[in-house]
């Protein structure tokens, strides 16, 4: 047995006999939570895991590589040999979840139905898919808070998978009066924009 099947059956084990403190988790906040974070990491330090609400009797337990793209095969491989539980299902990477939302950064709200994004390429890499996010009332005030608001954004809204492998870099700047006249594109197209994009690579 390799060591990291090890690590995975130990965590699997864990998760079993502390089954109790998994049903009553809700939030970051409660000190499980923490303890529940540090066995993750204990197979990978990029780790992290999310809860759902229980939704007709079942939770989904989320785990996260947090973007990082390095991880995403022990991830996989974790979730891959989950245990049976009743009342959870176990989801490698986050899933995509469309722009339905609005992401509040320490405590200014960042609303991504009304972002518009450019496409860019940058250097000689035509893989390389870059996007300019434009947000409403961007100031030298907020962008620190915008920049790390649209990350989250981009990765809830697309997918763990698809935010850190099909785009490149990321970048914002003030939402044009005219963004259409100017090459922007509703932010809640860049699925459809993105999967165009792999095909024109393709070549399909």
């Amino acid at each position: 047995m390799s060591d990291v099947q090890k690590l995975i059956d130990e965590f699997w084990d864990w998760f079993l006999a502390h089954r109790s403190d998994f049903d009553t988790l809700k939030d970051p906040n409660m000190p499980f939570w923490n303890a529940a974070v540090a066995q993750l990491k204990s197979l990978d330090g990029h780790l992290w895991f999310e809860l759902s609400s229980n939704v007709d009797g079942t939770r989904e337990f989320i785990i996260t590589a947090e973007g990082h793209h390095e991880a995403f095969p022990i991830v996989e491989a974790i979730a891959a040999q989950a245990p049976k539980v009743q009342g959870w299902k176990f989801i490698a990477l986050k899933p995509p979840m469309g722009f339905e939302f609005v992401t509040n950064y320490e405590g200014i709200p960042f609303d991504p139905n009304v972002m518009w994004f450019l496409p860019l390429k940058r250097g000689s890499n035509r893989h390389d898919l870059g996007l300019r996010i434009g947000v409403p009332n961007l100031s030298p005030a907020n962008k620190r808070q915008a920049e790390n608001a649209v990350l989250i954004i981009l990765d809830t809204a697309l997918g763990e998978r698809v935010a850190a492998l099909d785009i490149g870099y990321v970048e914002v700047a003030v939402l044009p009066e005219s963004p259409r006249s100017e090459g922007y594109l509703e932010l809640k197209k860049l699925p459809s924009y993105i999967e165009w994009h792999k095909r024109k690579l393709l070549g399909t």
